[in-house]
């Protein structure tokens, strides 16, 4: 198979995909950060430290991709994007902040894993600059699953916070779950056809239920879009996604993007300043 080392090496068909999908990584990456930054008053001590390191680790993330982003812009002169909330790609579940802990707890297991499955499919890439960072950021998010089991099975041991999770995992699990993509999609089509991504999106959420799937029975958690096959002993998706009113390209099915307040925080970081209340 090709390798190739530069945006103006992809085939056509790939470029835009590529790009498209990057910048929905970068993004995500981005908000997860700044959400899971917001979380200095965790429940414990240590989750706060935790919750910094991975706010830091996610910022990291996001500028490795946009780095990558950056020689597609100059390379293929694609336009940037107007600087406003309705052209951000970012995983709508991160449009606003966390309600409470459950909240950043499915956040760090479910969004983050769904992150690190879409990586997971760069480790071969066929596009060398994307191949040679993806291990590092792969490496970090070892500890950010950890860290998400560790506090689903601390939830489940109080009834009440157990039947809570439940009901958070199964509000976000559609969105997540068709996030990983669409398909048949044409943006599918090239990623896989010209060995960018090493499997297509049906793949993908098949790993991403075969991770997630383990850690919810352990956690004895009824969560009904995912059932356990006794004869193949692995989890599988039940309830495959809706794709009314989805967005390939933004991999979202609204595009309203992230709320006023988190908007006031993007703009302040890449300023360097600093609303005061």
């Amino acid at each position: 198979m090709n390798e190739y080392k530069s945006p103006k090496e992809l085939p056509p068909e790939a470029q835009g995909a590529l790009f498209d999908l990057l910048l929905v990584l970068a993004d995500s990456k981005h908000l997860l950060g700044l959400r899971y930054g917001e979380w200095l008053s965790a429940p414990a001590l240590e989750a706060s430290i935790a919750a910094v390191s991975m706010a830091q680790d996610e910022f990291g993330h996001a500028r490795l991709l946009y780095g990558l982003l950056e020689s597609f812009h100059q390379e293929l002169n694609l336009p940037r994007r107007t600087e406003e909330p309705s052209q951000y790609r970012n995983l709508e579940l991160l449009d606003r902040a966390f309600a409470d802990w459950t909240d950043f707890v499915v956040a760090n297991t479910v969004l983050d894993t769904a992150m690190t499955v879409q990586l997971e499919a760069f480790k071969e890439s066929s596009y060398l600059p994307l191949r040679q960072r993806v291990a590092k950021m792969l490496q970090e998010e070892r500890f950010h699953f950890q860290h998400g089991k560790g506090w689903v099975l601390r939830l489940v041991s109080a009834p009440k916070a157990k039947a809570e999770l439940e009901h958070r995992l199964r509000i976000v699990w559609p969105t997540v779950s068709a996030w990983l993509g669409k398909p048949s999609s044409r943006s599918e089509q090239a990623l896989t056809g010209f060995g960018i991504q090493d499997t297509d999106s049906d793949g993908l959420r098949t790993r991403f239920v075969e991770r997630l799937g383990p850690l919810f029975q352990q956690a004895n958690l009824s969560v009904p879009m995912i059932a356990w096959d006794a004869i193949t002993g692995q989890s599988v998706l039940t309830t495959p996604p809706d794709w009314t009113g989805w967005d390939e390209s933004f991999r979202r099915f609204s595009r309203t993007g992230p709320d006023r307040e988190t908007f006031a925080q993007i703009e302040a970081l890449y300023a360097h300043s600093y609303p005061v209340e």
